[in-house]
């Protein structure tokens, strides 16, 4: 593997007025004070900034600048006086948004790995992009292609066939491409239906550790661009998702689900299978989709409705017990 060092731009610290221009803000206070890290309010060192919203407790502050909102749109919170002895404000109009966008560049001055490690194996007949990172105990099938700028973390598997798009995160136990949960019945015994898709992954996905993706069973899976998995989420075959799907912790897709750009599934949040759930769905932790989900609906409970009525019926419920 090769040991890949930051480019000097991204590894110089920042001054105040640098990140207000970059996260298109304004300074209120030392405009020249330097800036090399994000940390959490109560933790940020001298040489960090960190965000603030309104209604956020805060005793103490040690940060060389903190992001907040412009003070005509605070909604009358004023700023915690501990705020106001920071050398720097830095006003944006999202600021926990400005937080993100600043921690991923100054990510880009941490040195990593780039390449295969000696104790991962990649098919010959695979096809590995510029820039990727494939950790140890990694396994990459035949046929199976991997775009630039990915980052596979130890022991993922990646069956025959898979894609994965530019810039994805695979996390460590993951296992695409895994045969898909077919059978049918033939009046004796269960026969399996022979899992001969592949698995399709967009561009910047990230996927959890311990999470599994099926192979199709003889059309693909697909997951678009941008999408996010949690930690141990299940993906059934034949699933199709849309762009920017955000699936939570232990969420589990049944075969055949389609999922509209812009959804987003709680942790452990279910469907049957041969559904669609539409394009900006909200569903509640816990809660089954058991029919189709109208596009932009948020629903909650089993099975799976609109979660106004859901939460009614549980507030009923509950006054039916009297201590």
């Amino acid at each position: 593997m090769e040991f890949r060092a930051p480019a000097p731009e991204n590894a110089a610290p920042l001054t105040a007025a640098q990140v207000a221009s970059m996260l298109g803000g304004q300074v209120d206070g030392d405009a020249e004070v330097r800036i090399s890290a994000v940390s959490g309010l109560a933790s940020a060192r001298d040489d960090a900034a960190s965000y603030w919203l309104p209604r956020t407790a805060v005793e103490t502050c040690a940060a060389a600048a903190v992001l907040v909102l412009p003070s005509d749109t605070t909604g009358g919170s004023a700023l915690p006086e501990a705020l106001l002895r920071v050398p720097a404000r830095i006003e944006v109009a999202r600021p926990d948004l400005a937080a993100a966008l600043l921690a991923q560049h100054f990510e880009l001055a941490v040195p990593r790995w780039i390449g295969i490690h000696e104790r991962a194996f990649v098919d010959p007949s695979a096809e590995v992009g510029p820039g990727c990172t494939i950790q140890a105990g990694s396994w990459i099938g035949p046929g199976c292609k991997i775009g630039a700028g990915c980052v596979i973390h130890p022991n993922v598997v990646l069956e025959a066939g898979t894609e994965l798009g530019p810039g994805c995160v695979v996390g460590a136990n993951s296992v695409l491409g895994s045969d898909g949960f077919g059978y049918v019945w033939s009046g004796e015994k269960h026969e399996k239906v022979p899992q001969q898709g592949i698995v399709q992954v967009g561009a910047g996905v990230e996927i959890g550790a311990s999470s599994t993706i099926d192979r199709g069973t003889y059309d693909s899976t697909v997951i678009g661009d941008g999408c996010i998995l949690d930690n141990q989420v299940q993906v059934g075959h034949n699933c199709r998702l849309g762009r920017f799907v955000v699936l939570c912790a232990q969420v589990g897709l049944s075969g055949s689900t389609e999922v509209g750009d812009g959804a987003v599934l709680g942790g452990r949040a279910a469907t049957v299978g041969h559904l669609r759930v539409g394009a900006g769905v909200r569903m509640a932790g816990a809660s089954v989709a058991t029919k189709d989900v109208p596009d932009g609906a948020t629903v909650g409970g089993y099975p799976a409705w609109d979660i106004k009525k859901e939460t009614r019926v549980i507030a009923r419920m509950r006054r039916l017990i009297r201590d």
